[in-house]
């Protein structure tokens, strides 16, 4: 008994990589995009660690305090005689503290905008940080172009702690997460130090170096893990291992900023990373692979992201300061419930009384047809499978009868030439019959398979069938070239689609080897 025939699946070819990861699109609902020009550069951004997260935005001689409902200024502190610095909230979000180019640090109440304490000690150098303590309120960091890291209290009038032992600027420190008495400082000297304000030499406990000054730090929480910015890289160590970890090198400039992601929505922590290249990168930490990117228009001096994950704020070197907001729960539920409305007008139903649609039966007509629902038990329910064959379609006859010119003509009449040609091509190959498919053809049959090869070379998927192709019918008709002027314009116009794509793959191979050139000076480095 002959075998029953069945019909030829289309070719399927190979996934390409997805348009866009689930980590991408999260970072693409940051939509309501608002540009803000301030008067000088911005130099930080801080956010209140208290709802509704307000933010601080430090820039030429005045800290300006966002609302963060309406991205608007609440709040703006001139007390400064100097370029200000390092604008901070304390962890209740009352108080806020800043620096300035003359040594100053001025403590200010939020509500009134007073000064309630000033300290003087940095000798008019530049005070680069300024940072309260997330866990004592009246405690507050200092670093300073002076080469000290101090420690302040609100009830005092001098300095409690002066870490000394930095050779250069210090324009980065940090508290340690979890670790009341430890801090972190970076500067210059190219060495990130870990000191202890229980020591009573006040000497650092521990000591990294960096082979370029560092810009900015960041202490993961559990206090273990600190992250140095220093030129285009980034050094990740662990405390604990007292060892590097990983060195990031995805950015061209010199790295200014870094900030932490730990709201749960995008499905766990993420860094951010902001550089005078003007892009803000987003790493996981677990791989320290980038799972997003952003450019801006400039370079990029601070960065920041809120607590609740709702408003990515950049400020960039010409006072350009960009606040990206995502939509809130509340904002998604008021669109849903917009779209439901719709959907019961389009269906006839008052959305208020919900009357109206389609009319449900009566109480008659529920007695009249009860039972006629029934299909009785699981176990009786007979399924019938439809053994019904799928009708074969014309390209698929005249390929089985063994007439392949025929074949071909009709798949170039399918509804799907694109996928059902390359299928075709492929079975042709497979039969060893590309050349009888193609032989003793005139112009008029020339022509729908010349369109084709034309408008799919660019695509790779299909290059290899098509230049099997193309060659087959350069050795066929070569001879009848110059006799058909429709002929010789395909066929030049598949010279010089032929001739791009081969321009193309010169110049992806020129930046190939750039970009290896590139990375092997980087890893050498």
């Amino acid at each position: 008994m002959a075998a029953p025939v069945t019909r030829i699946p289309l070719t399927r070819l190979p996934a390409l990589p997805a348009a866009s990861t689930p980590e991408q699109r999260y970072w693409e609902t940051f939509k309501s995009h608002l540009l803000i020009q301030e008067y000088g550069a911005i130099k930080s951004i801080n956010f209140s660690p208290v709802s509704p997260h307000d933010f601080a935005v430090t820039a030429s001689t005045l800290v300006k305090v966002y609302s963060s409902k309406t991205r608007a200024v609440s709040k703006t502190i001139s007390r400064f005689q100097a370029p200000a610095q390092s604008g901070s909230f304390r962890s209740d979000g009352k108080v806020l503290v800043a620096g300035d180019d003359n040594g100053l640090i001025q403590v200010f109440d939020i509500g009134s905008r007073a000064v309630i304490k000033t300290w003087d000690e940095h000798n008019g150098n530049t005070v680069n940080v300024t940072k309260f303590s997330p866990t004592n309120v009246t405690q507050v960091l200092s670093a300073s172009d002076d080469k000290t890291v101090r420690l302040w209290d609100l009830t005092s009038l001098k300095s409690t702690h002066t870490f000394i032992g930095n050779q250069d600027y210090v324009r980065a420190a940090s508290f340690v997460p979890g670790s009341p008495h430890s801090v972190v400082s970076g500067g210059y000297d190219r060495t990130v130090r870990l000191w202890d304000s229980r020591s009573v030499s006040d000497q650092w406990s521990m000591e990294f170096n960096v082979p370029a000054p560092v810009d900015a730090l960041l202490i993961l929480p559990g206090g273990t893990t600190i992250l140095a910015s220093n030129g285009p890289t980034v050094h990740v160590w662990d405390v604990i291992a007292a060892k590097r970890v990983a060195v990031l090198h995805n950015h061209q400039k010199s790295i200014t900023s870094l900030a932490l992601s730990t709201g749960p929505q995008n499905g766990g922590r993420r860094v951010l990373t902001g550089a005078l290249d003007g892009h803000v990168k987003v790493y996981d930490p677990t791989t320290w692979k980038v799972v997003h990117g952003v450019k801006y228009p400039s370079p990029i001096l601070a960065i920041g992201i809120s607590p609740d994950e709702k408003h990515l704020v950049v400020g960039m070197s010409n006072g350009l300061l960009s606040v990206r907001t995502r939509s809130s729960g509340r904002e998604k539920e008021k669109a849903k419930e917009k779209e439901r409305v719709l959907d019961m007008i389009a269906a006839g139903i008052d959305p208020i009384t919900g009357t109206g649609g389609p009319k449900s039966k009566t109480s008659a007509q529920r007695r009249r047809t009860k039972g006629m629902d029934y299909k009785g038990e699981g176990a009786d329910i007979v399924v019938q499978q439809n053994t019904q064959k799928k009708k074969e379609r014309a390209w698929e006859q005249h390929l089985r009868r063994g007439n392949y010119d025929d074949a071909l003509d009709f798949a170039l009449m399918s509804n799907q030439p694109h996928i059902t040609v390359f299928t075709m091509f492929g079975e042709l190959r497979h039969r060893n019959a590309l050349n009888a498919a193609l032989a003793n053809r005139d112009e008029n049959t020339l022509k729908p398979i010349l369109r084709w090869l034309i408008k799919y070379l660019p695509n790779p998927q299909y290059v290899s069938i098509i230049v099997e192709v193309s060659l087959s019918i350069l050795d066929m008709y070569s001879h009848d070239l110059g006799k058909s002027p429709d002929f010789d314009k395909l066929m030049r116009r598949l010279h010089l689609r032929v001739k791009h794509e081969v321009e193309n793959s010169k110049q992806s191979s020129l930046i190939v080897g750039m970009l290896n050139m590139l990375l092997a000076g980087s890893t050498s480095g």
